[in-house]
């Protein structure tokens, strides 16, 4: 594991996401997070969706079992760790489709696990 998931929930952009998540009931959550993780894979997407996306692709990786190192986000989130078990079979393809082709030097590998 490394700082992936330090790194990619601290864009701005992202806090922005994730405090928009943070006001959403469970469902609303995880259809957020599917969303952001399919706008983020549109040709006509901008840089805000796709990082959007990788947040949201990572999201779905831990809670499709991933380990994560970002724990003062999993305590300012709950959501990161109370919808653990949460997601469907399409959002881990999209995810792992996005995390495969991010543009980063971090070992994802971890995440690709998980969503497999």
């Amino acid at each position: 594991m490394g700082a992936w998931d330090i790194a990619i929930f601290a864009e701005d952009v992202n806090v922005d996401f994730l405090d928009e998540l943070a006001a959403l009931d469970d469902d609303g959550v995880i259809e957020g997070v599917e969303d952001a993780c399919l706008l983020a894979r549109q040709e006509a997407a901008t840089e805000d969706e796709r990082l959007n996306g990788l947040a949201a692709a990572t999201i779905a990786a831990i809670w499709a079992g991933a380990p994560f190192s970002a724990g003062d986000v999993a305590d300012a989130y709950p959501f990161v760790r109370g919808l653990i078990g949460s997601g469907t079979d399409q959002l881990s393809e999209v995810a792992t489709e996005l995390l495969e082709n991010a543009d980063t030097d971090e070992d994802l590998e971890v995440y690709l696990e998980a969503l497999s």
